[in-house]
């Protein structure tokens, strides 16, 4: 009896592992961001490919665009009821684009995972 209990809290637990997963921005995928040329792609073209950027900056006369998107992933279990944030894993991807005359001079992609 008492194995069949630990098997079975051993079950539900495995069978209840799932994790949540939390997203913040926009999501950039790289594909899109090959696509962009300098000297080219137009500020249009940018905001029809990639939607609103997270923040805009103007410098002197450029504009700054950046699309900066987090995906968090959090292990959980009893159905979502117990998080465990030590094992959190987080997911940034950065897009800093630089118009000028709106017109795309220059682009940075950087995506990273801790």
């Amino acid at each position: 009896m008492k194995r069949f209990l630990t098997i079975m809290i051993a079950a539900l637990a495995i069978a209840g592992c799932a994790a949540v997963t939390r997203t913040e921005g926009v999501k950039v995928d790289r594909e899109k961001v090959l696509e962009l040329k300098p000297g080219v792609t137009t500020r249009q073209a940018v905001l029809q490919t990639f939607g609103s950027p997270t923040e805009v900056v103007y410098e002197n006369s450029e504009e700054r665009l950046s699309y900066v998107y987090k995906e968090k992933k959090t292990p959980a279990y009893l159905g979502g009821m117990v998080e465990n944030d030590v094992m959190t894993r987080e997911k940034k991807t950065v897009l800093e684009i630089v118009l000028k005359d709106d017109i795309v001079q220059t682009y940075r992609y950087k995506s990273s995972e801790n």
